[in-house]
């Protein structure tokens, strides 16, 4: 764990001091700082992870690679999870490599994969790259990269998708969902931004359907009946899943959590420095309306927490942006940072040392 608040105070280091350089020398920092979280992951033996019984239970039914020679239709309906983890099992079990070896290798490369993508789609979105680094290591990284490792490159594709949607480039944005949704189908729930392409995000409209979503929540509107409409085989599938899982575990969501309240005390503020932001980043808008999407569907579908969470964490991705924006727009500037710095080590405290996330520790692979 001493590896890991080091990392966290040289994301800060850089924050406050990167901006001091030329652009070649923030570039190469950047970059050093990506090699640093890949090796992180790497390193970490692979049962630490949370959710490593299930990766072992996926590996397992992965389906021969026989198969995957014989129908690429065949072998994708016997899968059970997304075609390339699936195919990356099927390859590696095909190798004579030890169960251990393979499991390295397949973390690694998501590992690759999750930090280029979503470093890579944080400098389309912004200059402030380094605050924005930091906000994701304390709050998507611990959760995506060490953890739901597919999920952590599928959101990257997703990022780079907004920056698609900015520019008004609507085939590029599809394709990037399309790309994505073979890590984690999570992601083609992204979708829904085109319905927000060209739309100022309204404080009034949000405020209302926010408003209808706590009452909702509070009188246990059922949505189920609604939610079983959807004519998608994988999603019924997956929302099946995740009903089996509550009645089997049976767990809340807390609405006071540190997360969810700094998630909505962000929106506020974003809202209140629009304008100020908008002049900064063109991106403001289409980030803001996710911020806001993910925050109603939290409270609209509590009644499955599982569900609610995953597609809050695919919208706040935002706030990987959104949060730093916040020094461009509040004055004075040491203020801000400071306020964006304190933000990120709270959510870097309760991800690293609060939360179960990190629930195995960290061990070396060695």
């Amino acid at each position: 764990m001493i590896a890991i608040v080091m990392i966290a105070f040289l994301l800060v280091a850089l924050a406050i001091y990167a901006p001091l350089f030329n652009e070649r020398s923030r570039l190469m920092l950047y970059a050093f700082a990506a090699v640093v979280l890949i090796l992180l992951v790497s390193l970490r033996h692979y049962d630490c992870n949370r959710d490593s019984y299930v990766y072992h239970q996926m590996y397992e039914m992965a389906p021969p690679m026989s198969l995957l020679k014989k129908s690429f239709s065949e072998y994708n309906d016997k899968t059970i999870t997304e075609f390339t983890y699936s195919a990356l099992c099927t390859v590696l079990k095909d190798t004579s490599n030890p169960e251990r070896t393979n499991f390295i290798i397949i973390f690694a490369l998501y590992a690759l994969l999750g930090v280029s993508v979503n470093l890579y789609a944080i400098r389309k979105l912004t200059d402030l790259e380094f605050l924005s680094l930091f906000i994701y290591y304390s709050n998507m990284f611990f959760l995506h990269e060490m953890t739901q490792v597919r999920a952590g490159v599928a959101i990257g594709f997703l990022l780079l998708g907004v920056a698609a949607l900015r520019d008004e480039k609507y085939v590029k944005f599809c394709v990037l969902l399309l790309v994505g949704s073979l890590f984690h189908t999570s992601v083609l729930m992204g979708f829904v931004l085109l319905l927000f392409r060209n739309r100022r995000a309204d404080v009034y409209l949000w405020s209302l359907a926010f408003s209808v979503c706590v009452v909702m929540h509070l009188l246990k509107v059922d949505l189920f009946d609604i939610l079983r409409l959807i004519p998608f085989d994988f999603f019924q599938y997956k929302l099946k899943a995740y009903i089996m899982l509550q009645e089997r575990e049976n767990f809340s969501i807390n609405y006071l959590n540190f997360s969810f309240l700094v998630q909505l005390a962000v929106t506020v503020m974003c809202f209140f420095y629009r304008e100020k932001m908008e002049q900064e980043n063109k991106s403001v808008n289409i980030l803001l309306n996710m911020v806001c999407f993910s925050s109603c569907c939290y409270l609209l579908f509590g009644q499955i927490p599982g569900f609610a969470v995953r597609i809050s964490e695919v919208f706040n991705s935002s706030l990987v942006i959104l949060i730093p924006l916040i020094t461009k727009a509040m004055y004075p500037k040491a203020l801000s940072e400071s306020i964006v710095i304190a933000i990120g080590a709270l959510l870097f405290y309760i991800n690293a040392f609060r939360s179960e996330i990190m629930m195995f520790g960290y061990e070396l692979i060695f």
